[in-house]
């Protein structure tokens, strides 16, 4: 598995949550949404999705645009070519090689296994 692919899944995706969210940005690139509507489409507890969009944003793979108030936030992709590319990359390692779903699979289930230890932890939850 290319290292960029392996370094964003451990350390920017960080879980099948992100793992999500950074696919269906590959497959719907003009999307621009809230959380909660990232949640909706994804079938995800916003609560989940919040903070994965909010390290999306600080690593640029997306962009967050507030409303001026602060109310809420949208979130759209940041379509540059190191972006796009990276996520053609993360989808074709994921979608199209079953070895590599493999071991992307098994590096966010240990790493979730090492937080849950971490954290003192009987089960992680499913959605986490």
């Amino acid at each position: 598995m290319d290292k960029r692919v392996t370094e964003f899944v451990r350390d920017v995706a960080q879980s099948i949550v992100g793992l999500a969210v950074a696919l269906y940005l590959q497959d719907h690139p003009k999307t621009f949404d809230t959380a909660a509507g990232l949640a909706l489409r994804l079938r995800h507890p916003v609560e989940a999705i919040t903070p994965v969009v909010e390290r999306f944003a600080d690593y640029g793979l997306i962009r967050k645009v507030s409303s001026r108030d602060g109310s809420y936030a949208c979130y759209s992709l940041n379509r540059t070519p190191a972006m796009w590319n990276l996520l053609c990359m993360i989808s074709e390692s994921f979608i199209d090689n079953p070895e590599t779903r493999k071991e992307i699979v098994r590096m966010l289930v240990a790493q979730r296994q090492q937080q849950a230890a971490e954290e003192g932890e009987a089960t992680p939850p499913a959605n986490s």
